[in-house]
């Protein structure tokens, strides 16, 4: 029923509606809401890579049904990253990093039917409300998106990283510690400005930089899953499975209207500039909730703002992104540049002129994308009850379980075993990180953020040369970058000012930790706050020897990371040694609940995994490594059943599930072996 460019918009609605109403298009919208949820929830496989792996089943369809599975599956691939965030503190994917913060303190709480209900029902309210925009607002917001200059887009970007200050609590030095190393990762790699070859010690898979999802489930699953080895035969969580669940939540979620509004304008802004992406608006809206938020004590301990924030912003991104990616042709999102693709492949081009010679196509889409929507309330209203029953499985199964699957899921990313060696130096270097104090999500606020600040302000600096003979001018002479730099700097100093009046409230005492029970053996936070201050003068000092090399522009950040890493260092050493914050920290051990011997064996278990793959196959050495982890951990369970059989048992039934999901349902390219 195509429609044409004279008829009014919403006659071409009514009959988008009809067109969605088919069977054939119904069945569509569920089957790609289902394979969305189950990719989602496998760590590494990102809304990227679920949208990928769909793409060739797109060739034989009409463009609009194409369309709609792309886009049933790329909504709920975001829906689907937080069921293992929430259960298992292990991302699906780099969207649901922030949802974990506050969603598996709930699970450690026994609420993690509530975690998940509140993430669908939050991502449906993005969802929605990023469709509806789309649907009515997409000319209107195409134009405002090409207002948004390098300069504009560097402001935005410096106002996510100023969120630092809410994120890190009472503890803003580490917190901007945290940051600081994020960011000083992203300068690894070729310099896209300049075409400086930085800190790549000669390795060309560094050339593109440091990859970012395994990154991110470097510092969230393999860092989080660590922990795990302090109680090995323990649940991870208690489960209590309550009637009247979902009617406690949407009486939860009934209470935060203006929160779920202000998250999903985020998120869909956030979505419209294009290279953004969920991670960045998951992190935007946790921050903003922080700091709206009547009760910002509570979050990072299982607060339900901080599970609807970021999830409602997700979902509300991919409206967002198709709307460049419909109106410009401009690609908002990895996930819409693999949609762009497929509108190639049928002969569409995605512009202006699309909505006035393929009209029809285009608002069967956008409606579809509400259809969609509807089936992921649905498919997780109906799996939520069961899918929760995964945190009743004991840690000793658990650990090497998520360590396995992060590392096939990385690969499965680029097939890069490089990728997997990322996984693990990053996961163990995030562990010892978090050990010492530092919030792990600041490390990934500058991780996702550090990229987009370079570029954005190498381009305006630029672009200010050239046109202003001065990039401060260029600044100054446009009216949206100044609001925003003022944004910026008003958020920063709210949140000092709310630490200062923080810490005067308590007597400027740091947080107490579950290790602040007496004397312990160990290192106390004093000497691992020392001992952290000179690794970053190390490293900073490093880094400025190197930086010789570099070109002007190109040593720009470099330096200027180096001597922020300096002074965060000094400031470190005297809140340290100060006689009233140094004797709280001395009576803190971090690390004195670390079960040292299990620990060394289970990530020395873990690198020889990586290093195995390539000259056994992946499927063997994961056979080899789930069995000898699992045992190790069961060695304190009585009888032969729970010590040696069971934990047998599981690897061999966890790996053949890996090989049948990755290899023979995903087709997932994998080192191969002596057997499969």
């Amino acid at each position: 029923m195509p429609g044409t460019a004279l008829d009014p918009m919403w006659e071409q609605i009514l009959r988008a509606a009809v067109v969605n109403l088919q069977p054939s298009l119904l069945f569509v919208v569920m089957v790609g809401t289902a394979v969305g949820t189950i990719i989602g929830a496998l760590p590494g496989l990102s809304a990227v890579s679920a949208v990928a792996l769909m793409l060739p089943f797109t060739f034989t369809m009409e463009p609009a049904q194409g369309l709609i599975l792309l886009a049933a599956v790329y909504m709920s691939a975001e829906y689907g990253g937080s069921i293992s965030a929430i259960l298992i503190n292990t991302p699906g994917t780099s969207g649901a990093a922030c949802t974990m913060l506050d969603g598996f303190p709930l699970t450690r709480k026994g609420q993690a039917q509530e975690a998940l209900y509140t993430s669908l029902l939050a991502g449906t309210v993005g969802g929605a409300f990023g469709g509806l925009v789309l649907l009515f607002f997409t000319p209107l917001l195409a134009e405002l998106s090409l207002l948004l200059g390098p300069a504009e887009i560097f402001w935005i970007v410096v106002a996510g990283l100023s969120l630092v200050a809410s994120l890190s609590g009472r503890h803003i030095i580490k917190g901007l510690v945290g940051v600081t190393l994020g960011v000083v990762l992203t300068i690894v790699g070729q310099d896209a400005i300049s075409g400086d070859m930085r800190f790549t010690f000669d390795k060309p898979e560094l050339v593109g930089g440091i990859p970012l999802v395994p990154s991110l489930l470097g510092l969230f699953a393999v860092a989080s899953i660590l922990d795990l080895l302090e109680n090995p035969s323990e649940a991870i969580a208690p489960l209590a499975m309550r009637r009247g669940a979902l009617r406690f939540v949407v009486g939860k979620l009934a209470r935060m209207k203006v929160l779920l509004l202000w998250s999903s304008v985020l998120g869909t802004l956030v979505g419209i500039v294009p290279g953004a992406g969920a991670s960045i608006s998951a992190f935007v809206a946790y921050g903003e909730a922080k700091r709206i938020s009547r009760h910002p004590e509570e979050f990072g301990t299982g607060s339900y703002e901080g599970v609807a924030a970021p999830e409602c912003a997700n979902n509300a991104v991919i409206g967002g992104a198709m709307v460049p990616l419909l109106a410009l042709g401009i690609p908002g999102s990895g996930s819409a540049a693999v949609m762009y693709g497929a509108l190639t492949i049928h002969g569409i081009l995605a512009g202006p002129q699309l909505f006035a010679e393929r009209g029809d196509v285009a608002y069967t889409f956008m409606v579809g994308l509400m259809f969609t929507v509807v089936a992921m309330l649905i498919f997780g209203l109906v799996t939520i009850r069961w899918s929760s029953l995964m945190v009743r499985a004991p840690a000793r199964f658990m650990v090497p379980g998520v360590l396995a699957l992060s590392a096939i899921g990385t690969y499965g990313l680029s097939n890069s075993l490089f990728d997997v060696y990322v996984l693990i130096a990053v996961g163990i270097s995030g562990y010892l990180l978090s050990k010492a104090g530092i919030p792990i999500v600041t490390v990934a606020l500058g991780l996702v953020l550090g990229n987009l600040a370079e570029q954005s302000f190498q381009q305006a600096v630029l672009v200010g040369t050239v046109d202003k003979g001065s990039a401060w001018l260029y600044f100054m002479s446009r009216p949206l970058a100044v609001m925003l730099m003022l944004g910026a700097v008003a958020l920063l100093v709210s949140g000092m000012l709310r630490i200062i009046r923080t810490r005067s409230s308590t007597g400027g005492a740091e947080g107490e930790s579950r290790s602040d029970r007496g004397p312990r053996p160990g290192i106390n936070m004093r000497i691992a706050d020392v001992l952290l201050a000179a690794a970053l003068i190390a490293l900073a000092v490093y880094g400025l020897v190197e930086a010789q090399a570099f070109s002007a522009r190109g040593a720009q950040l470099p330096r200027l990371l180096c001597w922020l890493l300096i002074v965060l260092a000094g400031v470190l050493l005297a809140v340290s040694l100060n006689p009233g914050t140094g004797r709280a920290a001395a009576r803190v051990f971090p690390f004195a609940g670390v079960p040292w011997r299990l620990w060394s064996a289970a990530v020395v278990a873990f690198v020889l995994f990586g290093y195995m793959i390539a000259a056994f196959g992946f499927y063997e050495s994961t056979l080899l490594f789930l069995a000898v982890t699992a045992c190790m951990m069961s060695a304190g369970e009585p009888g032969f059943y729970r010590r040696w059989l069971a934990p047998m048992l599981f690897a061999v039934g966890f790996d053949a599930a890996l090989y049948v999901v990755f290899r023979l349902i995903l087709e997932i390219p994998t080192p191969h072996g002596l057997l499969l």
